[in-house]
């Protein structure tokens, strides 16, 4: 392959529009070499981070500068070369075309671009052009192209949906990006759990099978491809999982959390219920319900006790309007109190109760 073929395999595999031909393809040009993947792993990435910015904030010298930036040896080798086109100084030139190719491909996107949103507080359910159900927890977007359907099913997510995919094409595969990961659909009932201050990523397949494709383990140098299959659950979290989690950027050599469980088909309420307005806890700990229910209820939660954060609570709640009922029924088998003001909640620990 010369350079013009492999930029095009490129931008067709990072935006989801190679076939299974070219997918293969592009895999043996990523595996020949390091720094092929090196190369690769960054184009993917920024190719997903432009498409949560808006059109006026990318800037395709800015995003060329950024993957340049330290990824050129300081001493190349006479022997480094990329397995096509030989020598490193090649390689960036082609960096640069790939970022010029995706930059050109995003900017025709986001003209088109369509996005449904569901508020704080509440949840909203939709029919795309295909026949494809989607139902979007709160705080969430989903975007698309005005062609969806038609040459491209893809669809990108921020926050929490559940699909009910409709059947299609096998050459026109329904695809969902999130802000790391990328979402094949091989099944057809799977929720999708993508919150940017979520310190995780979750997918729960109840009916088919859905691949996921990323940089799964932080590797720079490894993307890979997870299958999830019927009542599995999988969860990966960013890097390792601690008590007081904190957003701050993980060092490059930590390795994400990867979790995959079974679930009995008769706790899957867990993980979809929220789209009937049902809740479920099953040992979640303080701090993880309080961000479900402050999209839930639209406010503000605040726990400023470690400790208490960590109490974990099990319970279902139906249908219940007002977040002052659900924290009356936790404060019943939980060691908190709580007062309301507007839309913020401060939940204290109680002393007296045992």
């Amino acid at each position: 392959m010369d350079n013009e073929e492999v930029k095009l395999l490129l931008v067709k595999y990072i935006t989801g529009e190679a076939t299974p031909q070219e997918l293969e393809q592009v895999k043996q040009w990523i595996s020949a070499h390091p720094e092929n993947e090196q190369y690769f792993v960054q184009l993917y990435e920024t190719w997903h981070n432009m498409l949560y910015l808006q059109p006026a904030v990318v800037n395709k010298d800015n995003a060329y500068n950024k993957l340049s930036t330290g990824i050129e040896p300081a001493e190349p080798s006479r022997y480094a070369r990329l397995i096509t086109w030989g020598k490193v100084a090649a390689a960036i030139a082609l960096l640069a075309a790939v970022t010029a190719t995706l930059y050109n491909r995003y900017s025709k996107n986001a003209e088109s671009v369509r996005q449904i949103a569901a508020n704080p507080g509440a949840i909203k359910k939709i029919v795309l052009s295909d026949g494809t159900q989607v139902w979007l927890n709160a705080g969430s977007k989903l975007n698309y192209t005005a062609d969806f359907g038609k040459t491209t099913r893809t669809v990108y997510l921020e926050g929490e949906a559940f699909f009910d995919i409709a059947p299609g094409k096998k050459e026109v595969p329904f695809i969902v990006n999130t802000k790391n990961y990328t979402i094949r659909d091989i099944g057809t009932k799977f929720n999708l759990k993508a919150y940017a201050s979520d310190p995780f990523f979750e997918t729960t397949v109840v009916k088919g099978e859905v691949s996921v494709e990323g940089n799964v383990d932080n590797n720079a140098h490894e993307m890979s491809r997870i299958y999830v299959k019927p009542r599995q659950v999988l969860r990966i979290y960013y890097h390792p999982k601690k008590e007081n989690y904190s957003y701050a950027t993980p060092e490059p050599k930590s390795l994400n959390e990867i979790q995959v469980s079974e679930i009995d088909s008769a706790k899957l309420d867990r993980y979809d219920g929220w789209k009937e307005n049902l809740l479920v806890f099953d040992g979640a700990t303080l701090s993880e319900i309080a961000k479900v229910l402050e999209r839930r209820y639209n406010v503000t939660i605040n726990m400023t006790d470690a400790e208490l954060s960590g109490i974990r609570y099990s319970g279902s709640f139906k249908n219940i309007q007002s977040i002052e009922k659900v924290l009356a029924i936790i404060k019943a088998n939980t060691a908190i109190n709580y007062s309301i003001n507007g839309n913020t909640v401060n939940i204290t620990r109680n002393n007296n109760n045992d």
